[in-house]
């Protein structure tokens, strides 16, 4: 009979697989050092996993290593899903509070799971010959005190090196020791530490809390270089920093103040007041992207987007909350904090200058509506937390509309509502949020595109691309619906439309995408690459070619309107203005003009003839990690209301 392997080894090295595996898959940096320091931290897990699968007797080491294999496989299958679903890490926060919603979608995670079968066949056929042979060919006795003593070393070793690596990684803004002591970054975190580290980073922080330490050194401005010009005007308002420094106690207070005392903000401009006292629709629209838009298929979307400004390259990164993270961007200017539902933290803190807010406080009407369960996301907390007069289905709409279908129907949305601001006498500062086009993308599944089979079964193109072009077909019909009652209540003319996505449409793969895509989706970054629509009948057809995201939509509507604010608050920037834009995605990779950054493989990609300086990627690194910590930072410290912003809600 041969000799038995102890099964703690086994156990052990199922650590570093799965690690790999994941790295290959998801990170997919693996020929870097960085696979080098994941594996140093692997170790550590190792050596803890075979000391637990080998403390005990047989039968219970052995019932050990059964739920240890299994809640790693699953933890780990989870995450690789999650990821390939929306593009983002499974926090605990989310565990705790969105897996309900989440599986709601279950039938598209199990498309997610048949189109990825080969990466669950190389994480499960492993673990399932070991559960059938596990007795034939692993022992599971109590560790000898020399394998204990082996392990031990095995662990000391490996805490001793990553000290040293976390005490000498300590340059750059996201330098391991960063990561674990200072910002909160998961999947930065995870390509140097690994997915089992982040994880118990991730639950530490969840468990005690956690905010990012402010780095007032590396401020996007300094007032000693930059000195406002007196002859120009800008968007801000007059709070009083000094003061603000001299008597806040809180440390870590003081230092935000010290931050957006230093931030230089946007010039008032040529666009500036543009549209005062106009009226505003503003709609984010579900999985609406550049390959919805066609001129025969959804010709009011068409219409729409290219005859007025026409903005050739805006971006709406994926958040990993998102829908709800790609409003929070698109109404609040704020970057999501990771790890928390944003949106719903925002309702318990003051949001003064939140979307509805602001235009009440102009004296409009600001109703939000949403065709699905108005609690959704707990919409009905945050929405009118931002001065939202807030109407979905369950407080209200299903009273107007079916309710009832999956998805719901934007033009009965738009059938339903446009009452209730059109025959007010005031000004309107209406918000929607579509549904009509979210996934699944079939013609089973999905009512919308159902509804609309007929008009796309000629294309020549997959069944999945058919059923999202009929899926938009009804938001081009709430469209057109839209324009036809805003002209026929004589307001088109004095009414700015603008939509733009929640997020891209990942109900569909990238090379479904690219049946219709004039860009390569499956590029890191131009997956992402999206329109924006800005539309009047008065505007002149303009190119705009800035490098834009949702977040930059507050301020520009701001400035648009003439509406006092304070563009060093937010961490967008109005389109229109000289400000340097960046668009920030998820992971802290961004881009500029200038170029792109990748901040998992640390390459920068120029996309300018021109110069840049030297630091110029350190810097645009500081700004984009000030941008993520202030953000986190206004949420966790009620910001807004210690810095003294009077706006209420009248």
């Amino acid at each position: 009979m041969k000799k038995k392997i102890h099964g703690s080894i086994f156990c052990a090295f199922w650590i570093v697989y799965l690690e790999l595996i994941y790295r290959i898959f998801v990170v997919g940096d693996f020929f870097s050092l960085n696979t080098l320091s994941v594996i140093l931290f692997s170790l550590t897990w190792m050596a803890i996993t075979s000391l637990i699968v080998g403390l005990f007797n047989e039968k219970v080491n052995r019932i050990i290593s059964y739920f240890i294999l299994f809640f790693y496989t699953l933890i780990t299958l989870a995450q690789i899903v999650y990821y390939n679903f929306y593009d983002s890490i499974f926090s605990f926060f989310s565990l705790t509070t969105g897996t309900g919603q989440v599986m709601q979608f279950w039938q598209m995670i199990l498309e997610v799971i048949a189109r990825i079968w080969y990466v669950f066949a190389l994480t499960l056929v492993p673990l399932i010959l070991y559960y059938i042979f596990n007795k034939k060919i692993f022992k599971f006795n109590k560790l000898r005190l020399k394998d204990i003593l082996l392990n031990l070393v095995l662990l000391v070793f490996s805490l001793t090196m990553i000290l040293v690596e976390v005490t000498y990684d300590n340059k750059g803004v996201y330098s391991l020791n960063r990561l674990i002591y200072k910002t909160h970054a998961p999947m930065l975190t995870i390509n140097k530490t690994g997915l089992w580290s982040m994880q118990i980073i991730d639950l530490y922080r969840y468990i005690f809390g956690f905010e990012e330490e402010v780095e007032v050194s590396t401020v996007e401005e300094a007032p000693e270089e930059v000195e406002l010009e007196k002859e120009k005007e800008y968007n801000k308002i007059d709070i009083d920093f000094e003061s603000l420094i001299e008597k806040e106690s809180n440390s870590t207070v003081k230092n935000m103040h010290k931050y957006f005392s230093s931030v230089v903000p946007s010039e008032k401009n040529k666009y500036t007041g543009l549209f005062k006292d106009k009226n505003l629709i503003f709609i984010t629209a579900e999985a609406f992207d550049t390959i919805a838009i066609d001129k025969d298929i959804t010709p009011t979307l068409y219409k729409m987007a290219n005859n007025s400004y026409i903005f050739t390259n805006y971006y709406q990164p994926l958040y990993p909350v998102s829908t709800s993270d790609g409003e929070y961007m698109n109404l609040i200017s704020l970057i999501p904090k990771e790890g928390v539902w944003s949106f719903y933290k925002s309702s318990k803190i003051s949001m003064p200058m939140g979307f509805g807010t602001m235009f009440k406080n102009e004296g409009y009407t600001s109703y939000g509506f949403h065709n699905h369960t108005y609690k959704y996301y707990d919409r009905h907390l945050s929405h009118p937390n931002i001065g939202l007069s807030y109407i979905g289905c369950g407080n209200g709409l299903e009273k107007k509309m079916n309710c009832k279908r999956w998805p719901n129907s934007d033009y009965e949305m738009i059938e339903a509502t446009t009452d209730y601001y059109l025959n007010d006498e005031k000004p309107f500062a209406t918000y929607y949020m579509t549904v009509s086009g979210h996934l699944n993308y079939n013609f089973y599944g999905n009512s919308m595109s159902a509804r609309n089979k007929k008009k796309v079964k000629n294309l020549k193109y997959s069944d999945a691309i058919k059923a999202y072009y009929a899926a938009q077909i009804e938001l081009d019909k709430a469209m057109e619906l839209l324009l036809k009652k805003l002209e026929e209540k004589g307001v088109l003319d004095d009414t700015l439309i603008i939509m733009g996505p929640d997020h891209y449409p990942y109900g569909l793969t990238k090379k479904q995408m690219n049946e219709v895509s004039n860009i390569d989706r499956s590029d890191k970054f131009e997956n992402y690459h999206t329109t924006l629509i800005m539309y009047n009948p008065s505007i002149e057809k303009t190119v705009i070619d800035k490098t834009i995201s949702g977040l930059d939509l507050l301020p520009t509507i701001y400035n648009l309107y003439g509406i006092e604010f304070d563009s060093r608050l937010l961490m967008g920037r109005d389109i229109f203005s000289d400000s340097e834009h960046i668009v920030i995605l998820s992971d802290r990779s961004w881009i500029t003009e200038a170029g792109r950054y990748n901040s998992v493989t640390r390459k920068f990609t120029k996309t300018t003839e021109e110069e840049i300086d030297d630091n110029y990627i350190d810097r645009i690194n500081s700004i984009v990690n000030n941008r993520f910590s202030m953000s986190a930072l206004i949420l966790d410290n009620n910001y807004y209301k210690k810095v003294g912003l009077k706006w209420k809600l009248k």
